[in-house]
Parts: structure tokens; sequence; C-alpha cells
């Protein structure tokens, strides 16, 4: 395998209008400070409905390393998939827009992934801090447990961040087909299923806030559980 030395920052965005350019400055000065000019930042706006499509645009004419790419229709799936097809260089990670979580997983993953071709988050470490919600942080923790026992895992944390070497990145991508954050179940179901080599390392998650009414939150975890299981349903019968 050859040395990696460049990576490719993939960040979706939908209705980011007031985040956006901030966040990439910030993103922009740490890969800077991390590997020089070899990287490049990938925004994937999904169907907004504001000026973030714009700002992206506004931001890869300033920046000679920074690609935009726009999908009609809101789909953090779609975004997810289509941002790693479209990576050039040796390593690849999902980043969210928010800041939300601690940029030194790019660095860490970064310096680990010619060892492991797949290094995972885990916001349930002894070593990450949480700022969430309490309704929040058990979701996810119960969430990462029906995941284990229906597909026979060990995960620590299934919805946390990802980084690849980009081939296999975009391998495993192929095979996903979901449009909202269950791609995230979908890529650690291909990562078992392909006995891929991989390793977990803690990451600190600092919500700013709740960006979304609680009706919808509760929605979103109810249609997130029935699709796991549907999910479950349909590898039976693979």
């Amino acid at each position: 395998m050859s040395k990696i030395q460049s990576l490719s920052v993939v960040i979706p965005a939908y209705n980011e209008e007031n985040n956006l350019r901030d966040s990439i400055n910030v993103i922009y000065k740490y890969l800077t400070k991390l590997v020089g000019n070899s990287f490049e930042i990938l925004i994937i706006e999904n169907g907004s409905t504001d000026r973030t499509a714009d700002i992206a645009k506004e931001l890869e004419i300033e920046y000679t390393n920074i690609k935009s790419f726009s999908l009609r229709t809101p789909s953090y799936g779609k975004a997810y998939r289509y941002g790693i097809l479209q990576a050039n260089y040796d390593m690849v990670t999902i980043y969210p827009v928010d800041l939300a979580f601690s940029l030194n997983f790019i660095g860490r993953a970064y310096q680990l992934i010619e060892k492991y071709p797949i290094i995972l988050g885990v916001r349930f470490h002894q070593k990450s801090k949480i700022e969430r919600s309490p309704i929040r942080v058990l979701v996810s923790k119960v969430h990462t447990i029906l995941v284990n026992i229906l597909f026979n895992t060990r995960y620590n944390d299934v919805d946390c961040l990802k980084a690849f070497r980009t081939k296999i990145g975009k391998k495993l991508v192929k095979y996903t087909s979901a449009k909202g954050p269950f791609i995230e179940v979908e890529l650690v179901y291909l990562i078992k299923m392909t006995r891929m080599k991989f390793y977990e390392i803690p990451v600190n998650h600092i919500e700013k806030g709740i960006a979304r009414h609680l009706s919808y939150i509760i929605r979103s975890i109810l249609k997130n559980f029935i699709e796991l299981f549907k999910y479950k349903f349909r590898s039976v019968f693979r």
C-alpha cells in the first residue's frame, strides 16, 4: 500500500447559510496546519432553500482546494455517498458543518489510517467529552446496543465520525442506499460483512443546541428504529 499523504473532507450542507463560511474557515485552517496544501474540502449542498449553494460556490472560487457540489433534494445519505465517491485524495472522512465533533478526530485518523483502513469515532469512551441532552445520549446508546444485538457486532458507537482509506470508502458506499443518517448503520454492517479491519478512537461531541423541534426528533428516532429492523429483516434473506 502506498503511503497516505493527503486527505479529503466531505461536508454535507443543508440550509447552512449562517454557519457554512465560518465553519469552512475553521476546518480549512486546521487542515492547513495538519497537512499543508495536501487536502481538499468537498461541500455537498443538498436541496437547500437558502443561500447555502451560493456561499459554497463563493468558497470554491476563493480557495483552490475547495470544491462544491449541489444535489437537487435534501438527503444526508445521498450527500454522504456522493461526497465519498468524489474524493480524490488518500483518506476520506465526513465532518459535520456545525463543528459539533472534535476536529482532532481528523488528525488522529490521518495518523492511524495506514495501519487501520477504517477509523471509527467513539463518543461513549472514558476519554470523550459529551455535551448533549440526556435523551439524545440515551437514544444513541440504545441505538448502538440494538445494532450490536441484531447484527452480532461489538461497536461502541455506530453513529459517530468515520474515516476510510479512500478506495475502501468508495467500495463500501456503493453498497449503501439510505437517503438519511441510516447510512451510518449500513456502513458498520458492511464493515462487519467484509471483515474489514478497523480501529475506534474517542471523540468529543459538544452540541451547541437542539436544531430541531422535539416532535421532529421523536419522529426521526422512531423512523430510524423502524428502518433498523427492516434492514435486519432484509439482511436475513440476502
